[in-house]
């Protein structure tokens, strides 16, 4: 059976042009000798990343998840190709936006982010003008708590707020895709840099914190010292090419 690997792109794959072309090389091998699957799992747009295949020297995948793990995508990937039917029927039976937005009402400085960003199955916020962004998150999560089960609040990079299906999410995601792809659940890793990879982290044994992570991805690792996480040197695609070396997959 072949590794799965899941990896963040920005900052995680992104930074390095150089140790990007030779990692993604080392994959593209592994996935057309059968031995890799690959995920690209992102908070970017399906046409971020799209368009990163071409300006950015991003690897080819076998699947993006996208939109902070609210969407799936298979091949083959163009501006038109509808997200996984079955994924997006799960999220919406929990999930009403209005109530997401709820969330938010009356905190000083939360700015929606772009349109492009939000969907109606992610509510996402800038926190850059917020005057206590830790107290802010707090009360966020405490109301999606008071509203049930439905709700998940992520907050990563000191700055981007999500409020995602409580089913949702970049390791929820993964996990549905091995799932349905009939994968070795046993043979996953993952990468990342930043708060909202933790999930990722969360639903596997195994895993990449590059050498540029942020503190909160970085000071999750070290309290879970029961997973087998290689915490890089490097930073962006070098640090992911030496955590696959340490864990045998590359």
């Amino acid at each position: 059976m072949p590794w799965t690997l899941a990896s963040d792109i920005d900052g995680t794959l992104t930074g390095d042009p150089h140790a990007l072309a030779e990692l993604a090389q080392a994959l593209t091998d592994k996935r057309e000798a059968g031995e890799l699957y690959l995920i690209l799992c992102t908070g970017r747009r399906l046409q971020q990343v799209i368009d990163g295949f071409a300006t950015e020297g991003l690897p080819f995948p076998d699947a993006i998840i996208g939109q902070v793990g609210t969407e799936i995508y298979l091949p083959p990937f163009t501006p038109e190709s509808p997200r996984m039917a079955a994924w997006d029927e799960r999220l919406h039976q929990v999930y009403r936006r209005e109530t997401a937005l709820s969330f938010v009402a009356g905190l000083d400085g939360i700015e929606l982010q772009p349109e492009a960003f939000n969907t109606p199955l992610k509510a996402s916020f800038y926190l850059d003008n917020c005057p206590d962004p830790e107290a802010a998150v707090a009360t966020v999560r405490e109301r999606a708590r008071a509203a049930g089960d439905g709700y998940m609040v992520v907050w990563s990079s000191g700055r981007d707020l999500d409020i995602l299906p409580a089913v949702s999410g970049k390791g929820k995601a993964v996990h549905f895709l091995v799932e349905h792809e009939q994968l070795e659940p046993g043979r996953i890793a993952v990468a990342g840099d930043s708060g909202n990879d933790i999930a990722m982290f969360e639903e596997c044994r195994r895993g990449v914190v590059v050498g540029n992570a942020r503190s909160e991805l970085k000071a999750w690792a070290r309290d879970h010292a029961d997973k087998d996480i290689h915490q890089a040197d490097a930073s962006y695609a070098a640090g992911v090419a030496e955590g696959l070396r340490a864990l045998g997959i590359l």
